[in-house]
């Protein structure tokens, strides 16, 4: 501490010292904690560099099995390949052993020669065969192809040269023949023997280089015939997919020791990244508190309010009728993709929402069919998995439930279901939003309106046979969404019908009829 105050006063000096002592512990903490880390990972980091040197051996047996593999293509091709391999390693073989007999021609060794020719002409490409296979290098053998090509085609232009000379040279021989009188040809001239001056050292290049390209060439033919018609072996692709595989293992455990050898470094940047974070919040905490106060203060205002607004009451009709028993192209029932729609709906369920299932069976009304009824919590969690586990519940519910359904009603009540549908919404909050939703037909079918079996709807007609019957449902401020609608059987006249009919009833009941289609496509509930 200081002798004296600074000008801030005593309780500045204390302040400034107290920072100074928290950040420097946290220095010592921190390089402590780095060295620990060091420390633990180092049998890790050890283990995963053994790995990998391990791998690097399992990558260069890989490639010398694949350098070793038979080349890809039909084994049929592959033979006759092989086979005019082993001929131009034949006829060069025999061209060696001639070239060497006119070698030791001059010097009448007899049939020592005939030995002696022989395995000079079947050694060289024997070695050369045999160190293409020991090395099994790509690159080796890539290399010889180009080094005797190169010299094969630099002995013939020696070649070349040579004739050209030795055309100059009979051109010139020509020329001096002339006559004298008219009597025989004078004799040419005595000439020097410029021309086998002059050629000797190319042609004795030019057969140097030859012989070097027949023994090599005869050695990579050897070589590449034996490659080719060898039957069996191990396939090159797959060792290739394995080399791949193998190399990603290697990257994987790379990146594995990267990141043990800098943990420690890593730790610290983020202890200090978080020391100052928490400095900076430490200074702005105390007005966030009262901004936080404010905020509970104005939310537990408004909750009550914003619930009630919030809250869906949901019905669903079920046509259990057998008009929905028919099946589509795909071999699938109506009634089937009207369980699955439902399933559907219950994964969009907001937050508190409410749903009823109701059966449209032959008697909806007298003998109310309650097939599901569940509702989920009002609270969705913070990263709404309390509503992701509520919906996931609800969907199992209903599938288990729906597992046992069939549609068995030999008539369709749906105005009945609708008078139910009404009573339930009349037991809501006034404030909460009413949904129904009808998967249907929509062809009612009992004794007292029968829309099935007419071939068009008169819908004035029918509306006044609802009215004398007292079978309009009260449906003030529900949104109706009418799908599965489909019109199997029936004309399309009779479908348009249909539909002018059921939206004649439901502005007669105050329901707004936001849809009413074949489909069974329905927006997000919870938007």
């Amino acid at each position: 501490m200081k002798d004296s105050p600074s000008e801030y006063g005593i309780g500045s000096d204390i302040g400034a010292e107290a920072a100074e002592q928290v950040e420097r512990h946290g220095a010592e903490y921190c390089t402590a904690e780095r060295e620990r880390i060091e420390a633990v990972n180092r049998p890790a980091i050890f283990a995963l560099r053994a790995r990998v040197a391990q791998l690097r051996d399992e990558e260069r047996d890989l490639q010398e099995r694949i350098d070793q593999a038979p080349p890809p293509g039909d084994l049929r091709m592959r033979k006759r390949k092989a086979l005019f391999r082993y001929a131009v390693a034949a006829l060069l073989t025999v061209a060696a052993f001639v070239f060497s007999l006119l070698a030791f021609e001059p010097y009448q060794l007899g049939w020592k020669a005939w030995l002696y020719c022989l395995g000079i002409a079947v050694v060289t490409p024997f070695l050369v065969d045999r160190a293409l296979d020991r090395w099994a290098s790509p690159r080796l053998a890539n290399a010889l192809v180009t080094i005797a090509g190169i010299v094969a085609i630099v002995s013939v232009m020696q070649l070349a040269d040579i004739r050209g000379d030795l055309l100059v040279q009979q051109m010139t021989d020509t020329g001096a023949v002339a006559s004298v009188n008219g009597d025989m040809p004078a004799p040419p001239p005595a000439t020097e023997h410029t021309f086998y001056d002059r050629t000797l050292g190319s042609l004795r290049l030019a057969m140097i280089l030859l012989a070097f390209a027949i023994e090599i060439g005869a050695g990579i033919a050897l070589y590449e015939a034996s490659q080719l018609s060898s039957a069996t072996g191990e396939d090159a692709v797959a060792l290739r997919r394995e080399l791949a595989a193998l190399r990603e293992r290697m990257i994987v455990h790379a990146h594995e020791v990267w990141v043990l050898e800098h943990a420690g470094e890593a730790f610290m940047h983020t202890f200090w990244r978080d020391f100052y974070r928490s400095l900076v919040n430490g200074i702005t905490r105390g007005a966030l508190h009262k901004l936080l106060l404010f905020a509970l203060c104005l939310g537990l205002l408004t909750y009550g309010r914003a619930y009630a607004a919030d809250r869906m009451d949901l019905v669903v009709l079920l046509d259990m009728s057998q008009s929905v028993a028919v099946k589509d192209h795909d071999n699938r029932a109506e009634f089937d993709k009207n369980v699955q729609s439902i399933t559907r709906i219950l994964a969009t369920l907001p937050a508190g929402a409410k749903v009823t299932v109701l059966g449209i069976t032959d008697d909806s009304f007298a003998s109310p069919y309650v097939i599901f009824q569940a509702a989920l919590t009002n609270d969705e969690g913070y990263f709404k998995e309390r509503l992701a586990k509520g919906r996931l519940a609800l969907t199992r519910a209903w599938a288990d439930r729906s597992g046992r359904l069939t549609p068995q009603s030999a008539q369709t009540d749906i105005l009945g279901a609708l008078l139910v549908a009404s009573e339930l919404f009349h037991k809501s909050p006034s404030s909460s939003r009413k949904v129904l939703i009808i998967l249907s037909d929509m062809r009612q079918a009992t004794r007292t309106l029968d829309l099935e079996h007419q071939t068009m709807i008169q819908v004035h007609v029918a509306l006044q046979q609802i009215a004398n019957r007292k079978l309009l449902a009260d449906l003030h401020g529900v949104d109706i969404s009418i799908l599965g609608a489909d019109g199997t059987g029936k004309s399309v006249d009779y479908w348009q019908s249909l539909r002018e009919f059921w939206t004649a009833y439901f502005s007669r009941a105050g329901a707004d009829l936001k849809t009413y289609s074949i489909l069974r496509d329905l927006l997000e509930l919870g938007r």
